[in-house]
């Protein structure tokens, strides 16, 4: 098993990097709300400025079909790099209105998601028999390494300095990446020949997703992403509830991602002997029993508590989808453009459930959405049996 260095460790730095973004996540919200934002127009602007996570297969065929001198990803990876950090100087720079702000975020969110899907083609192009665990292990370690500090220096960056400087340390981060991609020794390649195909692999996917199993399972999507509905409403609960400081929100940010590496484990270990349709029962049983979980936070230990298990049902959840994708991908002829078309959904999903998210809220409140995700969610137990080949 021999792993490029190079590659490695460009990926390790991108995406411990990704992870890193997260140190905007507590000053974020709390900016706009202090602009008087309502929580359903900042559930709003954060939806619609994901949009660009919808659209990853694009970026991918991008540049795949139009290398840049020869280069498919290192020209790639510098461009989006430096469109990612524009994103964040714009949000630190524009006036805090609601147009501004989707379009920061959004710019910010196009060089993300395009940085992460090509850096992903980069692993997937120098992944051999044996090596492509071990480029996912550098890759998901990387990331959530980030993300642990990340939580716990930006709760204390919201506590010690304005939004906008934790935005402008934010910009600087993509820069780090941007470097690093100038090292990659990456070989000329032509694909002249075949510019003309680029929509061919995405048509394909597309009429794959009405067909047999596919279509159920694009809707069980759907139905498993809803309990992000829950997230920003939450968030300003223990914010302005329950009077919980940027330095313990963060805190809790770090400690959901700890038992997202504790679920990833338990996760591998308990796929060996559970079937993929069994694990997706899982999905919606465990999703009830997470999303009602947060009913109980009414305190620092619990809140604590609760975040680092539901961080360990989080991913006990994110992975089965992962697997059932890859599955229910495999044998189409289309299988990387349709696995990426699923995850775009999967996006959506998670945009729609955050906007309908907030609206309810302002309707009935936290007890109540929560209540109505968990009934919601519920529903996959009627969609899974309909998926006859897992």
């Amino acid at each position: 098993m021999i792993v490029d260095k190079g590659v490695a460790r460009l990926a390790a730095i991108v995406y411990f990097i990704q992870g890193s973004l997260g140190i905007a996540s507590i000053a974020l919200p709390l900016y706009m709300r202090a602009q008087g934002l309502s929580i359903a127009t900042i559930t709003l602007i954060t939806s619609v400025s994901t949009a660009p996570w919808f659209c990853k297969i694009l970026y991918g065929a991008l540049s795949d079909s139009f290398p840049i001198n020869g280069l498919r990803r290192k020209p790639y990876l510098i461009i989006c790099s430096g469109i990612s950090c524009l994103g964040w100087l714009l949000i630190s720079i524009l006036p805090p209105q609601t147009a501004f702000l989707i379009l920061g975020l959004s710019v910010a969110n196009l060089g993300l998601a395009a940085t992460d899907v090509i850096t992903d083609g980069l692993v997937v192009e120098h992944s051999v028999e044996g090596t492509a665990q071990l480029y996912q292990g550098i890759s998901w370690g990387s990331r959530s390494v980030g993300s642990v500090l990340a939580g716990v220096i930006g709760g204390f960056l919201a506590a010690q300095v304005s939004a906008p400087v934790v935005f402008s340390i934010t910009a600087a981060l993509p820069l780090i990446s941007l470097g690093a991609s100038f090292f990659l020794e990456e070989q000329s390649f032509d694909r002249a020949g075949v510019r003309m195909s680029i929509l061919s692999p995405i048509v394909k996917s597309l009429k794959q997703l009405v067909r047999g199993d596919l279509k159920w399972f694009s809707g069980f999507l759907f139905v498993a992403s809803c309990s992000a509905a829950i997230g920003t409403p939450l968030f300003f609960y223990m914010r302005e509830q329950l009077r919980f400081d940027e330095v313990f929100l963060g805190i809790l940010g770090s400690v959901g991602w700890l038992g997202a590496i504790l679920g990833c484990i338990i996760f591998l270990l308990l796929s060996r002997v559970l079937s993929v349709k069994q694990t997706l029962y899982g999905v919606i049983g465990l999703g009830v029993f997470d999303v009602l979980l947060t009913l109980l936070i009414q305190s620092h230990v619990t809140a604590f508590a609760i975040t680092l298990f539901s961080g360990i049902l989080g991913f006990m959840i994110f992975l089965p989808l992962l697997s059932a994708a890859a599955k229910l991908s495999h044998g189409t002829g289309v299988e990387s453009s349709l696995f990426a078309v699923l995850a775009s959904l999967y996006n959506l999903g998670l945009a729609c459930s955050g906007l309908a998210g907030g609206l309810i809220y302002e309707w009935i409140g936290l007890h109540g959405l929560i209540l109505v995700t968990a009934v919601f969610l519920l529903s996959g137990f009627f969609i899974v049996p309909r998926m006859r080949t897992l």
